[in-house]
């Protein structure tokens, strides 16, 4: 036996590890926890069955592997019904987030001889057959095994049930039901803070504030907040932190406080956890800063991002952070196109299946139509139109089904950009009426009033650009580089764009687009 072992002879001094272990891993302190039952394979019977599961799903939260290998190293230990449950029930749980759905039917069948009436047994393989077919993309929120894991009257249950079917709403786009389930989770935190896992808590948190930010929901958002406040935000948790204080943000700038959404997304920058999400925050930064039209400023977030970027190994991300090349692509779309092009070819060759299965985000539309606005505004700029115009509108019909206003109208005002037909300007307005604060509102409610400042009239998105660049004086291999045309391409777009405007040199460009007051 080890040291530790020999140690802790006593049962109650085994007890006093196991409940003290069970309590760091609720609060997501791993390492400390991990410390504790490091030999707790050695423990008495019945302390070192339930050592080991606690083990296995601090691990699991983790590496699936390393759970799935810690459990089968000892699984001559779990001799008792309860301990071979467990064992079967955490096993199944570690093969869903592996993605091994095979596995996890098998280990759960094995579990379902194992329940003998007992009613938490029920409801907790109630709920772990849910959990499989949400991961499996098989949405069924009114099933017989949801219906079970609700079954279960203890709080964190109730949480944990509720907030799982809230993402089973959510792959049948039906968010108000979603939205629903996930305040009456947050109703049982609030009764039972010191019985939830924090990790648990911060991931549909996120969803919440996510959800409630995208809808305009302001109620929700300050329900979100309070239970922010009640969480115990450790380093294992820190970019869960990170993506909520990012919602928190961009709830304020939409209803119309950019001041408090860039102090919040400079506060995302401090806990980011990596590289990846310190980049994201950047890029936020530069959204807010263009939005406000302080092009100084988003010109330097973006700069940060772009050189933190360089430095991301991306095909070891697994999750959100994922979006920053998409966010990137769009910002350098309106500067250097070769380097747009880059950030979303990267993006496309990662594809999903290496995504984090346990993301909600990835089992519905929502992604996808972020993915299709983002490309759309690339091939806008690339001077693609009918490319552009096929992705945007499919985005928007997305975001206008969901509903999801902001995104929708964001997509709307980029199709009145490419197309100045005002039926899309109409839209754009009637989707963001929900942020009435926001700027992008009072930006969409002025576009229309100032006349030769909006656009210029007659050129592409592209050929906007090259004006304005020519104007300023980059040379021809700048030009080529920043937007990926050879010098050919460039001379030919170069005699449509002093066609379109009436003049033959760059001093006259020069004077025109200040008479126009775009320089």
């Amino acid at each position: 036996m080890h040291v530790q072992g020999e140690r802790l002879k006593t049962g109650a001094d085994v007890s006093t590890s196991l409940q003290l272990a069970a309590d760091l891993a609720r609060r997501a302190r791993r390492d400390e926890a991990l410390q504790l039952l490091e030999y707790c394979e050695d423990w008495p019977e019945p302390f070192n069955e339930r050592g080991l599961l606690v083990r296995a799903d601090v691990l699991a939260r983790r590496s699936p592997v390393l759970a799935l290998e810690s459990l089968a190293n000892h699984s001559e230990a779990f001799t008792s019904a309860e301990g071979r449950f467990g064992y079967f029930i955490l096993s199944a749980f570690a093969c869903v987030n592996g993605r091994d759905f095979d596995a996890a039917r098998d280990m759960l069948e094995r579990a379902q001889e194992l329940v003998q009436d007992d009613l938490s047994r029920v409801a907790r393989l109630g709920y772990e057959r849910s959990r499989l077919l949400w991961a499996a993309g098989r949405y069924d929120p009114n099933s017989d095994d949801m219906a079970l894991a609700l079954s279960d009257p203890e709080p964190f249950a109730q949480f944990r049930a509720l907030a799982l079917r809230s993402w089973m709403h959510a792959g049948l786009e039906n968010y108000a039901s979603q939205m629903k389930d996930l305040l009456a989770a947050f109703r049982h935190f609030e009764q039972s803070k010191d019985s939830c896992d924090f990790t648990s808590v911060a991931i549909y948190l996120h969803g919440l504030l996510r959800l409630a930010v995208e809808m305009g929901d302001s109620d929700s958002v300050r329900m979100g907040e309070a239970a922010y406040e009640r969480i115990e935000w450790t380093a294992d948790i820190r970019y869960l932190q990170f993506l909520c204080v990012r919602a928190l943000a961009w709830h304020a700038f939409h209803q119309g406080d950019p001041g408090r959404a860039q102090w919040l997304l400079k506060d995302s920058k401090e806990i980011a956890p990596t590289l990846a999400w310190k980049a994201m925050a950047h890029t936020d930064r530069a959204f807010v800063a263009r939005m406000n039209n302080n092009e100084a400023w988003a010109a330097e977030e973006l700069a940060q991002a772009h050189i933190l970027a360089r430095d991301i190994e991306w095909d070891q991300t697994h999750g959100e952070e994922r979006q920053t090349l998409v966010m990137l692509g769009e910002l350098f779309a309106a500067t250097d196109l070769a380097q747009a092009q880059r950030y979303m070819s990267t993006y496309n060759s990662l594809g999903k299946g290496s995504l984090d299965p346990t993301l909600a985000a990835i089992h519905d539309r929502r992604a996808l139509a972020y993915e299709k606005y983002s490309t759309g505004r690339v091939q806008a700029v690339l001077g693609n139109p009918k490319l552009a115009r096929e992705s945007l509108e499919f985005a928007y019909d997305i975001f206008a089904q969901i509903p999801y206003p902001y995104f929708a109208a964001s997509a709307a005002a980029a199709l009145y950009e490419l197309t100045e037909d005002k039926g899309w300007l109409e839209k754009a307005r009637k989707e963001a009426a929900a942020f009435k604060n926001s700027p992008f509102l009072h930006r969409l409610s002025e576009i229309d009033k100032v006349g030769e400042q909006r656009v210029l009239s007659g050129l592409t998105p592209m050929q906007r650009q090259i004006a304005i660049a020519l104007s300023q004086g980059a040379d021809f291999d700048e030009l080529s580089h920043r937007f990926s045309r050879s010098q050919f391409t460039l001379e030919k777009q170069i005699e449509i764009i002093f066609a379109a405007l009436g003049v033959q040199s760059r001093h006259a460009l020069r004077a025109e687009l200040r008479q126009r007051k775009l320089l």
